[in-house]
């Protein structure tokens, strides 16, 4: 693959609106191309943006992945939970 046809891959980062901007800063500056979005919309998001990863506050699943894995058109998309330890201490 050459530069021309490159293109970094996708990221939906799923949160609950707490201090995530430091965290979609770091995905940048690793040179994905990231989108954000609360919980309440994700679904919603993810089905139209079809990103190649989800990266998914844990703090805010509350059924987030089961609605994703459970949709069709979404239900391919990796997930990694990320878990915020500074919030927990």
């Amino acid at each position: 693959m050459n530069d021309a046809t490159y293109r970094s891959p996708k990221v939906l980062f799923i949160h609950d609106g707490v201090s995530f901007q430091a965290h979609r800063k770091r995905l940048s500056d690793a040179g994905l191309r990231v989108s954000d979005t609360r919980a309440d919309s994700a679904l919603a998001e993810a089905t139209r943006l079809q990103p190649d990863i989800i990266v998914l506050d844990f703090a805010c699943d509350g059924g987030v992945t089961a609605q994703l894995k459970s949709y069709a058109p979404t239900r391919h998309i990796p997930i990694i939970a990320f878990v915020d330890l500074a919030r927990t201490l």
